[in-house]
């Protein structure tokens, strides 16, 4: 009796220490879960409009901060032409993505902390969803739903016919890979996309944003996974098929960089230089000491 009832109480003990294991990450989701349940529903300004975005963008003394954090920019002014190129760099932590976060209101700018402008317009008094209609976004951590690639790619416009997400999927240069698959265009690619490598997956979230056809697009370091042939003839293709259109770009990588109309680094949230390659170059600044690094680093893995 006594073997037997130990025998039955072995595996519920067992169990015990799965559940409270279980319990502790439980209690951090429901956590996380009510963090956005509780949060309050977007709203506008009373009269907002919806006018063109292909127009300058204009950073006029933002400053910004998270809650009960350190200041993430600092002062930060800067101007992005319609139609050009405009590159950002600088080290992590240093307010790229915050920039770009608050030119799409994730985050909103509170008052006396600077304006952003589109055409001289405060983005506060452009209606919200019609903003974000309005600019594509590649993170550098894409999402990609259980499904084909196929409707992964299409899934932000519905009314996207095949062609024109085989003709995105060509800019972003991950068409080739897609057709190579068994299914193709019909590959089920998994939660997250699973079954795709890094630089797939982020090709993949660059042609479901081109698919949009939006004025201003933004590259959030989404060139990272991919190599560096792939990376130029990626910026190759947008140049020629999609003339016109406000590009900013985010990198590490200053090959991704240097054929920018306009870089500018920053350092500690600010503002530290601007201008065009060439001109960075002859100013010996950080620009130079990290163009410099990385060409040499280049080499180095040449030459082995």
């Amino acid at each position: 009796a006594f073997v037997s009832y130990n025998s039955s109480m072995a595996w519920p003990v067992r169990s015990l220490g799965r559940i409270i294991s279980e319990m502790s990450k439980a209690g951090v989701s429901i956590d996380r879960i009510a963090y956005i349940l509780d949060e309050k529903e977007e709203d506008d300004r009373p009269g907002v409009t919806k006018p063109a975005i292909n127009k300058d963008i204009v950073f006029d003394k933002v400053n910004f901060k998270y809650e009960e954090g350190a200041a993430v920019l600092k002062d930060v002014s800067f101007t992005v032409p319609a139609g050009k190129t405009f590159a950002i760099l600088g080290n992590t932590g240093s307010g790229k993505s915050t920039l770009v976060h608050l030119l799409n209101r994730l985050y909103d700018l509170p008052d006396g902390c600077g304006k952003i402008t589109i055409g001289g317009v405060d983005i506060r008094d452009i209606d919200r969803q019609y903003l974000r209609s309005q600019i594509g976004m590649v993170l550098q951590e894409p999402f990609l739903y259980s499904g084909s690639i196929k409707e992964n790619v299409g899934i932000t416009k519905e009314s996207s016919a095949f062609d024109d997400i085989r003709e995105a999927c060509e800019i972003a240069c991950v068409d080739s890979a897609i057709d190579s698959f068994t299914d193709g265009y019909e590959t089920i690619v998994g939660e997250r996309g699973v079954t795709l490598s890094g630089g797939q997956k982020q090709r993949v979230a660059i042609a479901r944003m081109l698919v949009e056809h939006t004025p201003v697009m933004i590259f959030d370091d989404s060139l990272s996974a991919v190599d560096a042939q792939t990376d130029a003839m990626i910026r190759e293709a947008l140049k020629k098929r999609m003339a016109g259109t406000t590009v900013i770009l985010i990198a590490h990588r200053i090959t991704t960089l240097m054929q920018a109309d306009c870089i500018m680094v920053l350092e500690d949230g600010a503002v530290a230089e601007m201008g065009s390659h060439e001109q960075l170059m002859e100013h010996h600044g950080i620009y130079r000491r990290i163009y410099d690094i990385q060409m040499n680093t280049q080499l180095d893995a040449d030459s082995v």
